[in-house]
């Protein structure tokens, strides 16, 4: 039982598939079809409208010419009543002597370029639900109703009418010959098209029949051949997992194309699965790559900016920063302030413990540097054994405070290495300034050359001091 329940399931779908795809194209026909008569209908109706304005506006001037028995008159509308003036001549005309005269409803021939549609003999005919409106323009823009009654479309019309993308009424007119008057027709588009939509119904009635039965009649063969092993095929491709070695039993399939299409699926996935060991090993390499590549891309920004032995910013990265933060520093940092820093008889240390030991010493002085100075400070190498700090400070106070702190912390510490014999000393200047004087590189170096020169000067003074010049420029 369930598994005819599973089978009806499947024709109906298919049914519904197979209908679907005859319909579609049969609908878009139809829908074809129906457009080009609306809009055959409607460029007909133009022209037979454009006859009609012309053949009232003729009839309109000579019935004017024989009321007045004269020309050159100008005509306006007053309560429903033309008025004609010429000098200081009026005349009333009433609207009821130029009644129009409509023609008689033409039947053309063959209206539609199809003679027999669908191959049935059938030629649509065209009939006038309403007679057309007609009535006079003045140059004033006054309307002057002579006869007929506006009909609007219906909601179904409307519908049909933005389908086939047609405005829901025609409109001419034409000049009355020897008058300021317009004569103006006005028609309903879904009047027009009614009587050919309604006609087509019976060949696209037949036409959906036709697609029905046939419909009926094919898809149980395609049913048994195509869905049910189609089907059969798709659910063991669900449960195929190519991780695991295992293939898709082809016997099983007694159609030859399922068969073949098994066959080299079952060979495909042999392919997928040596294609996936090579990706995955493939990828594995490149992250490696791609780790290494990272941490010497890090490596070499580092070495950019910073001193490989100390630890500090370089030169030119201290200098590029430096002034970055002059230029961001608000009003709560007045002043720009530098120290520099040597250590004493480096070159001696050099020559007796050797360039080891010498480098251990920056390194230490390098160390002890970053750990004195506060967050926003920065520090750097100037060359050698000088370094080289920055401060925004608020008072120049501040800065002495600063100064001494540092100083005192790297004397305390450097006596206390490691290495027997071994006596480091250090010496310092300091110089501040106005943080608006400092725009560029070459104020920056001016600071620097005045903290240096007060370096020149602790060193005069006996080494191991701390010199400082608190006056700003």
């Amino acid at each position: 039982m369930p598994g005819g329940k599973r089978k009806r399931s499947i024709i109906e779908i298919f049914t519904l598939w197979f209908f679907t795809l005859a319909l579609v194209p049969t609908l878009l026909a139809v829908y074809a079809t129906a457009k080009y008569l609306t809009l055959q209908t409607v460029a007909w109706a133009n022209r037979y409208l454009g006859q009609m304005v012309l053949y009232e506006s003729q009839l309109i001037s000579l019935s004017l010419q024989h009321t007045l028995e004269d020309d050159g008159f100008f005509f306006s509308f007053e309560r429903g009543k033309i008025a004609a003036t010429k000098d200081s001549l009026l005349k009333i005309i009433d609207p009821a002597q130029l009644r129009p005269s409509f023609p008689v409803e033409p039947e053309p021939q063959q209206i539609f370029a199809p003679k027999h549609l669908f191959g049935f003999g059938y030629q649509p005919k065209l009939k006038l639900r309403e007679l057309p409106v007609i009535y006079l323009e003045d140059s004033n823009g006054g309307v002057l109703y002579l006869t007929g009654q506006k009909v609007r479309p219906s909601s179904i019309e409307r519908l049909l009418l933005k389908a086939f993308g047609l405005k829901e009424d025609l409109e001419v007119g034409a000049p009355v010959p020897g008058t300021n008057l317009r004569v103006r027709v006005w028609a309903s588009v879904g009047g027009l098209v009614e009587e050919p939509l309604q006609q087509l119904c019976v060949p696209v009635g037949g036409t959906i029949i036709l697609v029905i039965l046939l419909s009926a009649f094919l898809y149980p063969l395609a049913a048994s051949q195509i869905v049910y092993p189609l089907k059969n095929l798709a659910e063991r491709l669900s449960r195929f997992d190519p991780a695991q070695k295992e293939h898709l039993p082809v016997s099983s399939y007694q159609t030859f194309e399922l068969a073949r299409i098994t066959s080299s699926f079952n060979n495909m996935a042999d392919r997928v699965r040596e294609t996936l060991s090579q990706l995955e090993q493939k990828v594995k390499e490149l992250e490696e790559k791609n780790e290494l590549l990272h941490q010497t891309r890090q490596r070499l920004e580092w070495l950019a900016s910073y001193d490989p032995l100390t630890g500090v910013l370089n030169r030119r990265s201290f200098m590029e920063q430096c002034l970055y933060l002059v230029k961001k520093a608000g009003m709560e940092y007045p002043y720009v302030a530098i120290l520099m820093m040597d250590v004493d008889n480096f070159k001696t240390i050099n020559d007796s413990y050797g360039h080891p030991v010498g480098d251990m010493v920056l390194k230490k002085i390098g160390e002890l540097l970053r750990h004195q100075v506060r967050k926003d400070d920065l520090t750097g190498r100037y060359g050698g054994d000088e370094f080289v700090m920055f401060f925004l400070v608020d008072q120049p106070e501040e800065f002495n405070v600063l100064a001494q702190r540092i100083f005192s912390s790297l004397c305390s510490a450097l006596a206390s290495l490691s290495e027997p014999n071994l006596n480091v000393s250090i010496s310092m200047g300091g110089a501040i300034a106005g943080r608006f004087l400092i725009n560029d590189d070459r104020d920056l170096e001016r600071l620097i050359g005045l903290a240096d020169q007060l370096l020149l000067e602790s060193k005069r003074r006996g080494k191991k001091c701390l010199a400082l010049n608190l006056l700003t420029y």
